[in-house]
């Protein structure tokens, strides 16, 4: 069965009657896409819901990361982009909202109820908190409901929906904090770390915590977002990173990290970076000179 390639479906959600969602979207992406450039929208916050794999966000001086089922506020007027990372392997919805009033009702809410709404979502913009399943439902619904024929009823659908979103974003958003990392996962980078130059299996994980290995696996998903054995590929790659710019060749770099041959690693990297290592290494070089030439 051929394997599905990248998928990415945008929506402008003004075009069925609803004037205060700009755009909501989806994508599913199997292999590391171009990194997302630094952008605002104007008098426009932006919710994220990340199903899965992993993403960072460079929004002011913060560097943010999402993992699997992570939420993310977005304020609006304010740049972000994925800085010098890709748009990675995974899965994410995201959703649009204006804060202008003037352009009419929000889901046909009276503007007090709007701006409400608003507001709650503005304080709690920039911090990573966790969504919950019903929430996958819902966005999933809001796609399908989008693309069905023109109706009176879908229009009434897609603000009940939408309403639905921001009701379940607010309520997550106030109730959960960042949790610390838990011993056992401190144990496991540990591990990882220390034992980088060759193949780590899942069941030496599994047993250094104490666990079989079908419930260590199901343990640690539900913890990272990611399988274990893509934790371990993405760890690599960061260490990958910082190498190649110090170290003498690519093929080197890659028999130090356990790859079996250098073509291997530089299809793993293109594939969580985007971009091979011999232009990774180009374009740190490039920013580097520039930032230099502007001081």
């Amino acid at each position: 069965m051929r394997k599905q390639t990248n998928k990415r479906m945008v929506f402008d959600v003004r075009n069925f009657g609803i004037p205060r969602c700009p755009q909501f979207g989806h994508y599913k992406y199997n292999n590391a896409t171009s990194g997302l450039k630094d952008h605002i929208h104007t008098d426009t916050l932006e919710i994220c819901y990340f199903l899965k794999g992993v993403q960072r966000y460079t929004i002011g001086d913060q560097l943010l990361e999402l993992t699997g089922n992570d939420m993310l506020i977005i304020a609006p007027n304010t740049a972000h982009s994925t800085g010098i990372y890709p748009e990675d392997k995974g899965e994410l919805y995201w959703l649009q909202i204006s804060t202008d009033h003037t352009l009419g009702a929000l889901c046909h809410l009276p503007n007090t109820f709007s701006d409400l709404l608003v507001n709650e979502l503005t304080r709690n913009t920039h911090k990573v908190f966790k969504g919950a399943f019903l929430m996958k439902s819902v966005l999933s619904k809001l796609e399908q409901e989008i693309q069905k024929t023109e109706s009176l009823m879908r229009e009434v659908r897609i603000n009940q929906l939408i309403y639905q979103i921001l009701m379940e974003t607010i309520t997550l958003s106030k109730n959960q904090e960042a949790s610390p990392v838990s011993d056992r996962l401190q144990l496991i980078d540990g591990f990882i770390a220390e034992h980088m130059d060759r193949t780590i299996f899942v069941d030496e994980l599994a047993s250094l915590i104490g666990l079989s290995v079908p419930y260590f696996k199901e343990w640690f998903k539900k913890k990272q977002g990611v399988p274990p054995k893509e934790y371990m590929n993405r760890a690599k790659i960061e260490r990958a990173k910082a190498d190649l710019l110090r170290k003498s060749s690519v093929t080197r770099v890659a028999f130090d990290l356990g790859y079996s041959s250098s073509q291997y690693f530089a299809t793993t990297f293109k594939k969580y970076m985007g971009i091979t290592p011999k232009s990774y290494i180009t374009s740190v070089q490039k920013e580097k000179t520039s930032y230099e030439t502007l001081r």
